[in-house]
C-alpha cells in the first residue's frame, strides 16, 4: 500500500481536451527532475453502487476497457478504498528523483479529497479552437457541441479553485506557451521548483511533434464562419472574457429550440460518420446498438474492439 505523504502529491496539469496538454506533458516529462507518464482521467471516474459508494469491483472491470490503463502497467491491489487505490497508483507512477506530474481533462474538483497536498497546472486555449479541433476528433460533429467540454472543464476547475490556496495553482495558456516557450516554461517550472532546462524543447528529435509554430495559433480566425464563431461565443458566455479571451465582436447566438435540435441532430450524424470511418460500418453500428441493449457481454466485446481500434490509431 501507497506510502506516499500529502507533501509529495503529484501535480495536476488541468486542462480541456485539445488543448495543448499532450504538448505539455511530452516538454515536462523531458525534464531530468520531472516526470508526466500522460492522461489518466480514469483516476477520478469510479462507478458508484446505488448508494453513492465507489464499486471497487465494477472500477477493476471498467479499467480492462480503458486504453490509457492498459499501456502503463498499473496494478491493482486487492482490498483497497478508491482513494487508497489511487495514492497506490501514484506511488507505482513515482519516478526516484523526479516530481510526477500528472494531467487530467475533468473533474478537477475531486482531486483534493485524494490529493490533499496537489498543486495545479491550469492549461487554458481558446474555446474557439477547442470547438473546431473537436470535430476533428469525432468528438462533435459542430462547433456549438464541440465547445461544450470546454465548458465541463472550466467549470471544473473553478470548483477546484473555490477550494484550494492561490498559491498552489499556476495559469498557463496555451497560445503563451507557443508563442513563447522558453518564457513560459521559466515559469512553469519556477512554480515547480526547479531550473528551465532546453531538454524540454527537444522533444521533436523523438516524437511526432513539432516544434512550437506560432502560425498555428488563433486559427478560429481563419477556419470558423461568422456563424460558428458566434454560436461559440453564445454559448460559453462570461467564461470567454473570464478565462483572458477577447470576444470577436460579433453579435453572440443563442439558437431556438428548433435551431438546437438541428444542431443536435448534426452532431449525432457527424460522430456516427466519424465513427464509421474509423471503425468500419460494422463495429460503428454495434457500438450504438450495444449502449441501447441489456447484452453486456455483447456490450463489453464492443467496447474492446472499440479500445484496439483506438490504440491502433493512436501508435
Amino acid at each position: 500500500m501507497s506510502q506516499q505523504t500529502e507533501a509529495h502529491d503529484p501535480v495536476f496539469v488541468c486542462g480541456a481536451l485539445r488543448s495543448g496538454t499532450t504538448l505539455l506533458r511530452l516538454m515536462i516529462d523531458a525534464h531530468p527532475a520531472l516526470s508526466n507518464p500522460g492522461e489518466m482521467d480514469f483516476l477520478f471516474e469510479p462507478p458508484a453502487d446505488g448508494d453513492g459508494q465507489v464499486d471497487m469491483a465494477l472500477y477493476a472491470h471498467e479499467l480492462t476497457f480503458n486504453r490509457v490503463f492498459k499501456s502503463c502497467g498499473l496494478k491493482m491491489i486487492d482490498g483497497l478504498t478508491h482513494r487508497e487505490q489511487v495514492r497506490e497508483f501514484a506511488e507505482q507512477l513515482n519516478v526516484p528523483g523526479r516530481l510526477l506530474t500528472i494531467n487530467i481533462h475533468r473533474h478537477f474538483d475531486r482531486v483534493p479529497a485524494i490529493f490533499g497536498g496537489a498543486r495545479f497546472i491550469h492549461l487554458l486555449r481558446d474555446p474557439r479552437d477547442v470547438a473546431s479541433s473537436s470535430i476533428g476528433m469525432g468528438w462533435a460533429g459542430n462547433v456549438y457541441h464541440g465547445v461544450d467540454h470546454w465548458i465541463e472543464s472550466e467549470k471544473s476547475f473553478d470548483a477546484l479553485a473555490a477550494k484550494t490556496p492561490s498559491e498552489r495553482i499556476f495559469t498557463l495558456k496555451n497560445e503563451d506557451l507557443i508563442r513563447s516557450p522558453e518564457t513560459s516554461l521559466s515559469r512553469l517550472c519556477e512554480f515547480l521548483g526547479v531550473a528551465f532546462d532546453p531538454a524540454m524543447l527537444s522533444y521533436p528529435a523523438y516524437t511526432s511533434y513539432k516544434s512550437p509554430n506560432p502560425k498555428l495559433v488563433e486559427q478560429w480566425r481563419s477556419n470558423l464562419s461568422e456563424r460558428d464563431i458566434a454560436l461559440i461565443e453564445g454559448k460559453v458566455g462570461s467564461l470567454l472574457a473570464d478565462r483572458g479571451y477577447a470576444p470577436s465582436g460579433l453579435a453572440p447566438i443563442a439558437p431556438n429550440s428548433a435551431a438546437r435540435f438541428r444542431l443536435r441532430q448534426m452532431n449525432r450524424f457527424g460522430r456516427f460518420k466519424f465513427s464509421i470511418k474509423r471503425n468500419g460500418v460494422w463495429l460503428a453500428l454495434a457500438s450504438v446498438l450495444s449502449r441501447r441493449l441489456p447484452f453486456k457481454t455483447f456490450r463489453d466485446r464492443v467496447r474492446r474492439e472499440i479500445t484496439a481500434r483506438e490504440a491502433e490509431f493512436l501508435k
